[in-house]
């Protein structure tokens, strides 16, 4: 233990005393305190004297009591000892110190202000250089970089700093572009892709990249296919061969006519085969890859990622981003912690701060929706009665209870992803009315299970609210991302899920349907499956957009989806950040930003 967390221990003991004021203590009582030996108090006690942080005068004689005086305020060096640890990136035992319940919450208050303080954008000249670090503070930790892992945004966000995939898709032009491969080609058949591979560009452990990691990466996705994302498609891939160091070929069971935008997705980033072979489950969260950032600390409290000076599309302006895990960060003083940031994501400012900041606002939107579990046998089977639950959540009421300039009302992903208007809600029943019409049913209270995953506890508890209102007995069973996917969801009457609409929203809404063909009754199933074939074999985008509003149509017109609400995604920047761009997830990409000195 270091000498201050002694004095700490020792203060700790005599609460009762003030700074200033002499007391007597013997040199056992002293011993006890601090769990040593005679000799070892004598010794910590002249050099905590030389610090300035005590007198201490000593009586000659066993059992004389001697006389001590406190000068140091503990507070104040424990809040010195808690910066000292976040300077050396040791968030967790700052927190620890912090924490304490004998400290007042004006130096708790008074840390985290200093916390706060200490994230945006810091440069310092070393020499002939010049060192920028942005920080960013994050609410969850992370559980995986792993591409085939991921399951938070913020975590695809990391892995789009520090992998790469063969194409990139450019929401702008809606075309294909190239990436990590410069040229690619399908066979007549529409099974066979071929990858033509960029030379030259490197993984951050130094080795250039070659055709044998595609390979490894796409039977490794199809490996790992269950419960992910897009599985459908990681399913559907037969084999993968390397014909030259520069070229892959990638075999399909079917045609595909999405698989070269899934060969665009974060999921399908390129890893290095022997280092993610040898790491195994560590690769998660200590990935390699060719991405503009390389991964050099992470903790489980703090995340860092430097600048990779080869990388093949050019050097980051930035030199280091560090991504602090803040525990209950979002119960923190907004108001207070707002200066602190550079870069927002989905921050509602106050109206005197609004000249301070830019504003992107973003093309992505989240979107909030129910649906039913028709396998399990209860009153949902009955579609007037799932009528009656989608008149419950009426979508105005939701949006007062939810609040929010970012929140708006919504009933199609479509109609939403392609820019069209969204159709009125119908006039909503009073909650009289609705109460009468869910009796009338037939309904006799029977409970009924709304699950969904943890991260949506809220959005649940407000549909809870509005079912009760109208009559139904909802109990809520919340699970983790990973257990959701399971069949453990599909012993519940409704499922609340939520989709993001960026860059791969057709995918997504696909993946979607898929997903949704687990619950459905057999009739609707056979229908939706039919169609998804179709659209994964049609070269043309606006006739796939059709078949998906059919699927939609077809699930809304029989009750079996219900949309909540939409969220829009916006990105608040200072004045002093330059090179805003955003990635497909709407996140700012960290290797185009620079700051104006």
């Amino acid at each position: 233990m270091k000498l201050s967390g002694h004095y700490i221990r020792l203060r700790r003991q005599y609460p009762h005393i003030t700074e200033h004021q002499e007391f007597f203590v013997t040199l056992d009582e002293l011993a006890v305190q601090l769990d040593c030996t005679h000799r070892n108090v004598q010794l910590l006690l002249r050099k905590m004297q030389d610090e300035g942080w005590l007198t201490w005068t000593a009586e000659r004689g066993r059992g004389r009591r001697s006389r001590l005086l406190f000068i140091q305020n503990a507070d104040d060096m424990i809040l010195s000892a808690a910066k000292e640890l976040v300077e050396r990136k040791d968030l967790r035992g700052a927190l620890a110190q912090i924490n304490v319940s004998t400290l007042p919450d004006t130096f708790k208050d008074s840390f985290h202000h200093w916390l706060n303080s200490y994230f945006g954008h810091r440069s310092e000249v070393k020499g002939s250089r010049r060192l920028d670090t942005l920080r960013f503070p994050l609410a969850q930790p992370l559980q995986s970089l792993d591409p085939a892992t991921i399951h938070y945004t913020a975590e695809a966000h990391l892995v789009h700093q520090l992998f790469d995939p063969l194409v990139r898709y450019n929401r702008l032009t809606g075309a294909i572009e190239a990436h990590l491969a410069h040229a690619w080609e399908a066979d007549e058949s529409r099974t066979v892709w071929t990858f033509h591979l960029r030379k030259g560009v490197q993984f951050h452990h130094g080795r250039e990249l070659t055709a044998e990691d595609v390979r490894y990466t796409f039977e490794r996705l199809k490996r790992l296919a269950a419960g992910s994302l897009y599985s459908w498609i990681q399913q559907q891939i037969d084999g993968a061969e390397v014909l030259d160091p520069v070229t892959v070929s990638i075999r399909l069971t079917e045609p595909n006519e999405l698989f070269l935008q899934f060969a665009g997705t974060n999921r399908a980033s390129i890893l290095p085969a022997e280092i993610c072979e040898e790491r195994q489950a560590d690769f998660a969260l200590a990935p390699v890859g060719t991405g503009p950032f390389k991964l050099t600390h992470y903790d489980g409290s703090v995340c860092v990622l430097d600048a990779f000076h080869n990388y093949f599309q050019g050097r980051a302006h930035l030199d280091r981003v560090e991504l602090w895990h803040i525990p209950d960060m979002e119960k923190q003083d907004r108001d207070r912690t707002l200066e602190s940031f550079q870069i927002i994501h989905n921050y509602r400012l106050a109206d005197e701060a609004e000249h301070r900041w830019e504003q992107v606002q973003q093309q992505g939107t989240t979107c909030r929706f129910l649906t039913f579990n028709l396998l399990k046998q209860g009153p949902m089977n009955d579609p007037e009665l799932r009528g009656l639950v989608c008149s419950a959540l009426h979508r105005g009421r939701l949006l007062e209870r939810l609040g929010g300039d970012a929140i708006f009302a919504g009933d199609s992903f479509i109609r939403h992803r392609n820019g069209l208007p969204h159709d009125a809600e119908p006039v909503p029943y009073s909650p009289e009315k609705l109460r009468m019409l869910v009796k009338r049913s037939g309904y006799a209270g029977q409970p009924l299970t709304l699950c969904t995953i943890t991260n949506y506890e809220r959005d649940a508890l407000h549909v809870q609210a509005l079912l009760r209102e109208a009559g139904f007995a909802v109990e809520i069973n919340l699970l983790t991302a990973q257990e959701f996917k399971s069949e453990q969801r599909l012993h519940a009457d409704l499922l609340l899920f939520s989709i993001m609409l960026d860059n791969d929203a057709e995918l997504r809404i696909i993946d979607l349907y898929k997903s949704m063909q687990r619950h459905l009754e057999p009739s609707v199933k056979a229908h939706v499956a039919k169609l998804t074939d179709k659209i994964l074999r049609e070269p043309s985008a606006w006739r796939r957009a059709e078949w998906l509003q059919a699927i939609e149509s077809h699930l809304t017109a029989r009750q079996m989806l219900c949309f909540l609400y939409f969220k829009r995604l916006k990105t608040l920047y200072h004045s002093s950040v330059r090179g805003i761009a955003l990635d497909s997830l709407d996140w700012v990409q960290f290797k185009n930003i620079w700051f104006k000195p």
